[in-house]
């Protein structure tokens, strides 16, 4: 099964993927991007970054899938990994689940709300991102979130919203509903 999770850029999708990955074992999946590798990324866990040509050939050859652009970037799925009937779990940006649920049928998709969008603002600002780009994400949060609770049909996509709180009760919350929903269970 693919746990997608989504929600505004600060909610903490990249710090639940790690907790994900180490209280569960379940591997994260890789993105491929041709967006340029931040500090403190690493090439091949975080994201596969690769030139626009490389991005285009893998696109032609059917080896990515969910495709999208963000902000300027290109971004897509390694269809191998959104196939696999093994756990993963993966970064997904919201819009997107429309595709992905006509794309790969075996999806728990999980979408994120801050209860104090404050903080996730202020977690975006940490990024120190260039002041142009941070401007941009500020005022995608604000859409982001006005789409999302205005849009009905949006929200039905996912099959589980979850609120973020940023203390230990939220992790342990979502590694919970994760396990139940996601991991079978073996009664001897």
């Amino acid at each position: 099964m693919v746990i997608t999770l989504s929600g505004i850029t600060g909610v903490g999708k990249s710090y639940f993927k790690k907790q994900i990955q180490e209280k569960l074992g379940i591997p994260a999946q890789t993105i491929v991007t041709t967006r340029e590798k931040r500090a403190g990324e690493i090439e091949g866990i975080d994201k596969k970054f690769v030139s626009n040509e490389e991005f285009e050939n893998m696109k032609e050859k059917n080896e990515i899938i969910v495709t999208f652009e963000m902000l300027g970037y290109k971004y897509g799925y390694p269809r191998i990994q959104m196939e696999s009937e093994e756990n993963s779990v993966v970064e997904l940006h919201y819009p997107i689940i429309y595709q992905l649920k006509r794309e790969v049928k075996n999806t728990f998709s999980i979408y994120m709300i801050p209860k104090d969008v404050k903080i996730a603002k202020q977690k975006l600002k940490e990024r120190n991102l260039p002041e142009n780009i941070e401007k941009d994400r500020l005022k995608e949060i604000e859409e982001h979130i006005k789409n999302f609770n205005s849009n009905t049909d949006l929200r039905n996509q996912f099959d589980y919203i979850f609120y973020n709180d940023y203390t230990e009760k939220s992790v342990d919350e979502l590694i919970e509903v994760i396990k139940n929903k996601c991991i079978e269970r073996v009664v001897i």
